[in-house]
């Protein structure tokens, strides 16, 4: 039975939270108007994952969330609603785990393993001899050995190598008799670690490592370790192997439980992780879609396209290639198009300044911070991956070293303005690709350090008449595409974003804090245009378990942009205040500035609405304070490791995390003398109203704009949670059902009014719930219908209608700062929209309930703004009631 598609919700399961408990959620959801729960990973991963996307056997359910029957309940009670499930499975990488099977055949037999294949090795790598390289030790192996760190352990399934918490396999070939007699007789242990003990035990405990089929290394040894490692990564996470899914044997054995729920129906759409992680992600698409085809034509229910979507990231004006035989992304393009709507131009670029010159650098640049994070990462911990191509280069053909190449490929990645190209034949290059590489190629040509032999070399690879006979050069391209997604991931997602950080509402996954906000109406309108026609069942996300800040917080900080000198006043001022609170670590003040700056951002982004018939200056009450202290330092500390000025991850400076630790739970302490709280609440006095209207009316947009709109779990009331794991805890949604549950016809109108109180979750939930209905019932008009743009002359006013047949919706949202005093929304007398001639008719609010006559004009039907929208209402869904 084919699902309509409306709305999405996405649950994050766990151990804490098992499909059991989904099967709980399924009236709720609803209710709420959802027409698809989207599920994270329920293959079997890594024991106390909190993601489970550490996949170790895709074969069965993961034990910790259920059993496969549990699924299938769940899936009943779905179905028994007409709803249906989206299943996010992960296709590229699976744990580097003892856990995992696969993984740990290959470390026991090595290239004998039946599964060595499975996996991206580079067995012939420079130092590896035909090894698995695993940089897993905290010292030089001579050191670790020296203090009894690796311990033998002896087990009736076979003797293994233990380092503090993880085990590896031993190869039976290699053990001596002692260690088989062990495994066979308890009563040979003792002699097993009579085997082991002393001076020579450990020389004999070397011997045995050597002869093994992996290699343990210090993970940053001089000139090994990390830097040798030689297996393709899930970015630079060492746990996580990238799987070769390129080949016939990977992905059936991978998939047969999947596409066994595609058949059962039981699974009604899938959502692909991280599609760039694949060395042929058209030829994995196309196989995917025949097997899901294929799965259903048994079920004989082929009335509508099982939908896929990818997580990809679209950079600037790139699009989603048309080939791919999916339904449209997980929805960051839209995320990141609808936020530029509520940001004013001239207050960022005063914000911009003035952050500039509390940087002391007036000429800072994102776009530099971002080359410059990953060259970094290209020179750190993605070096092997480099080195890989480079040597793949130098053996296609000569000219220049492996170190040329090797800076060359760095340069040319730098300069690559999307995360990874699609040439899947070299010298057949598409438009967008050519373009692109072209422009990369160029840029690389200026930057000291690059070979042009080198780079010559790279393009004739890229650009040169196909040559199908060649396998070095289409491993060449295919490689380096391989590398320029993590690149651009690590260089800019985990640091450049944390580094740039003017308006923290632009720095969200695929973000361009620098795109110039020059004809943002149109850009948004062209995109929605664009998804209509070609992608009407791309997601639309706001908020997903990747985004750094929630929508909710986002919509805060653009308030900012309203009031630039105000803001400017107060950050100034609070720097002032703390600076007491400040350390001198090295040399220098801890917390830095750019630290200290997204600090206030994030407080003030998350600070509660002040309360009604409570002073302006009032603090929250101490538990809140508490828990915002303990949410805030681990943000900041994930923050600083991050950015890697001060601090990082590999690299940590212990007294100055302590520093900034200090830093925040001292200034989140209240006392009676100390004005910088009550300052906080005060400037959240000016935002918070302002901050809600944005974000309902971007609920709005996401909910009837073209494609189908996503929401993160517990994201349907008022939301103000931080980057990964603090986006992951615990949702209440015992007080969600009961607040849904509660929400009379009434609630959405009187909120939405002039003097409406909004910083009540049951407005959000109101306003969610209103919307969903309605998309679920007018799904023609919704995912499917004609996209109208709607032009306001008004950069407070973004509108759009759909249409299908003779049915008609028009959106409003205004997307500006309302100010003191204002007749409009902008200080100014509400303007007049012009509206096809066509829409005269009578409109009834699908949030409100009241109507409006639109009379036809000549040569258009022409309406006050204010008569679309009511002063003081953030949006408005107008749907034709007389046809």
């Amino acid at each position: 039975m084919t699902r309509p598609l409306t709305a999405t919700y996405r649950i994050q399961l766990r151990r804490e939270f098992p499909l059991s408990a989904g099967r709980e959620l399924v009236p709720y959801l609803h209710q709420l108007g959802v027409s698809h729960l989207y599920l994270s990973p329920v293959l079997a991963a890594r024991p106390g994952s909190p993601h489970g996307y550490d996949v170790i056997d895709s074969s069965r359910v993961n034990p910790e969330l259920g059993t496969e029957e549990d699924f299938r309940a769940l899936a009943h009670d779905v179905h028994a609603r007409n709803m249906g499930i989206i299943l996010d499975i992960v296709p590229n990488h699976m744990a580097a785990s003892e856990h995992n099977p696969y993984w740990d055949d290959v470390l026991e037999r090595g290239r004998g393993s039946r599964f060595a294949d499975w996996f991206d090795i580079d067995w012939d790598a420079p130092h590896a001899k035909g090894k698995v390289i695993l940089p897993v030790l905290g010292d030089e192996l001579t050191a670790v050995i020296g203090r009894a760190e690796l311990k033998l352990h002896i087990r009736d399934s076979g003797a293994r190598l233990a380092y503090f918490e993880r085990t590896f396999p031993l190869d039976p070939s290699t053990l001596p008799k002692e260690l088989q007699l062990a495994q066979l007789d308890p009563a040979g242990r003792p002699a097993a670690d009579a085997w082991a003990a002393g001076d020579q035990g450990k020389s004999r405990l070397r011997s045995l490592l050597q002869a093994q089929h992996y290699r343990l290394t210090f993970w940053r040894g001089a000139g090994g370790g990390a830097a040798e490692i030689n297996y393709r990564r899930f970015f630079d996470i060492s746990d996580l192997v990238a799987l070769r899914m390129e080949t016939d044997v990977v992905f059936d054995a991978t998939h047969t439980l999947i596409l066994s729920w595609v058949r059962d129906g039981i699974v009604d759409g899938l959502r692909i992780d991280h599609i760039d992680g694949l060395r042929l992600p058209s030829w994995y698409l196309a196989k995917l879609r025949d097997a899901v085809d294929s799965a259903r034509d048994r079920t004989r229910d082929l009335s509508a396209r099982f939908p896929i979507v990818v997580e990809k990231i679209l950079s600037g004006d790139e699009t989603l290639p048309r080939e791919w035989p999916v339904d449209g992304t997980t929805g960051y393009d839209f995320m990141n198009d609808v936020e530029e709507l509520f940001i004013e131009p001239e207050g960022f670029r005063a914000i911009e300044a003035n952050y500039r010159g509390l940087r002391h650098n007036p000429s800072l640049s994102f776009r530099a911070v971002a080359r410059d994070a990953k060259r970094r990462a290209l020179t750190g911990p993605l070096g092997p991956d480099v080195m890989r191509v480079a040597r793949i280069a130098r053996a296609w053909r000569a000219g220049a070293s492996v170190e040329e190449i090797g800076n060359a490929v760095i340069e040319l990645i730098v300069s690559l303005e999307v995360y990874r190209t699609y040439v899947s034949e070299p010298g057949i290059v598409g438009d967008f690709d050519r373009r692109v590489l072209s422009d990369a190629f160029r840029e690389a040509a200026t930057r000291d350090g690059a070979s042009a032999a080198a780079l010559e070399m790279l393009k004739a690879a890229f650009f040169a008449d196909p040559a199908p006979s060649d396998a070095l050069r289409a491993e060449l391209v295919t490689r380096l595409q391989l590398v320029s997604g993590p690149a651009t991931a690590k260089g800019v997602e985990d640091t450049a974003l944390y580094i740039y950080v003017p308006v923290a509402s632009r720095n969200e996954v695929g973000g361009q804090p620098d795109r110039p906000l020059v004809d943002v109406h149109a850009r948004v309108h062209a995109r929605n245009a664009s998804r209509a026609r070609d992608w009407p069942r791309t997601l639309l996300a706001t908020n997903t378990h990747d985004t750094k800040r929630s929508a909710d917080l986002r919509a805060r900080l653009d308030v900012l942009t309203g009031m630039p000198d105000e803001w400017a006043r107060h950050a100034t001022r609070w720097r002032r205040l703390n600076k007491p609170r400040k350390r001198i670590v090295r040399g220098k003040p801890a917390p830095d500035t750019n630290s200290e700056y997204l600090f206030y951002q994030t407080l003030l982004g998350m600070w509660p609405a002040p309360r009604r018939e409570r002073r302006v200056d009032d603090l929250p009450d101490r538990e809140w304070i508490a828990r915002a202290r303990d949410r805030l330092v681990a943000y900041m500390l994930k923050a600083a490791r991050e950015a890697k000025m001060r601090t990082s991850w590999t690299e940590s400076d212990a007294q100055y995390e302590k520093a900034l630790e200090a830093f925040v739970r001292e200034t989140l302490e209240p006392h009676e003398d100390a004005p910088f709280l009550p300052d906080v609440a005060r400037l959240t006095a000016q935002t918070a109203n302002d901050g809600f209207r944005f974000s309902l009316a971007r609920v709005l947009l996401q909910c009837t704009a073209p494609g189908i709109p996503d929401v993160y779990q517990g994201d349907e009331i008022w939301n103000f949670t931080l980057v990964d794991p603090d986006n992951r805890r615990p949702v209440d949604f015992q007080l969600r059902a009961r607040l849904l549950s509660e929400v009379a016809p009434e609630v959405l109108a009187r909120a939405l009014g002039a003097d409406g109180i909004l910083h009540e979750n049951t407005v959000k939930l109101a306003l969610l719930a209103s919307v969903l209905r309605f998309r679920r019932e007018h799904p023609a008009l919704l995912t499917g219908g004609d996209y109208v743009p709607i032009p306001t002359g008004d950069e407070a006013l973004f509108a759009f209608a759909r249409k299908s047949n003779d049915e008609a919706c028009i959106s409003l949202a205004r997307t500006r700062v309302a100010r003191r005093g204002s007749r409009g929304s902008t200080g100014e007398p509400a303007r007049t929209v012009a509206l096809p001639d066509d829409f005269a008719d009578r409109w009834q609010s699908v949030l409100t309930g009241r109507t409006i006559e639109l009379v036809r004009g000549e040569p258009h039907i022409i309406v006050s703004a204010d008569d679309l929208v009511p002063l003081g209402q953030p949006c408005e869904l107008l749907l034709r009631s007389s046809r």
